[in-house]
C-alpha cells in the first residue's frame, strides 16, 4: 500500500498561474477601493464647493452691513451746507478726511469683491431700478439722468441695484 501525502490546509487558496482563483476577489478588493477613492475625491470637491458658496454668502452679508455706512459718506459729501469762501476753506480739510474715509470703504468692498455698477448710459432692469422719469430732449428715451443710490455688485451678481432717473419723451 503506498501511502499518498496530502498537502496541508493553509486556508490559503492556491492561485492559478493564469490569474483565476484568488484573483477575482483581489480584483473585487481593487474596485472597492477605487470606487472609494473616487468617492473621496467626489467629496473633497462638493466641499470645496461649499466652502466657496457660504464665504460668498459671508462676503453679500458683510456688503450689505456696509452699504449703508457707504451711502451715508456719500450723501453727507453731496449735502455739503452753502458756506461763505472763507468757511468752505476750513471744512475743506475736515470735507477731504470725510471722502478719504468714504474711499477706505470702497476699497474694502472692492478686496471683498463687491463693486460699484459702472453701467450708467442706458436703462437696464437687471442692473438698476427706476425711481422717477424725467424729460431730457438732448438724450434718448431711456438714458439714465440722474443715479440716486449707487448700486453694488458681486461679480455678476447684483447685491444692490442703481436707483436712477430715467428719460421718458
Amino acid at each position: 500500500m503506498s501511502k499518498e501525502k496530502k498537502p496541508k490546509k493553509t486556508g490559503f487558496a492556491k492561485a492559478s498561474p493564469n490569474g483565476s482563483g484568488t484573483g477575482s476577489k483581489q480584483e473585487e478588493y481593487l474596485a472597492g477601493w477605487k470606487r472609494a477613492l473616487a468617492d473621496y475625491e467626489n467629496l473633497k470637491k462638493s466641499i470645496g464647493i461649499e466652502k466657496d458658496q457660504e464665504r460668498q454668502r459671508v462676503r453679500e452679508s458683510i456688503a450689505h452691513d456696509l452699504l449703508p455706512v457707504v451711502d451715508n459718506f456719500e450723501q453727507a459729501i453731496h449735502h455739503l451746507p452753502d458756506l461763505s469762501e472763507d468757511e468752505k476753506s476750513k471744512l475743506n480739510n475736515w470735507l477731504t478726511g470725510v471722502e478719504y474715509i468714504k474711499k477706505q470703504f470702497e476699497e474694502v468692498m472692492n478686496t471683498l469683491g463687491i463693486q460699484p455698477i459702472t453701467e450708467t448710459e442706458m436703462f437696464d432692469p437687471n442692473l438698476h431700478e427706476a425711481s422717477g422719469e424725467e424729460k431730457d430732449e438732448k438724450k434718448e428715451e431711456g438714458a439714465i439722468i440722474k443715479i440716486i443710490q449707487t448700486g453694488w455688485k458681486m461679480q455678476d451678481r447684483v447685491i444692490r441695484p442703481a436707483k436712477v432717473i430715467i428719460n421718458k419723451k
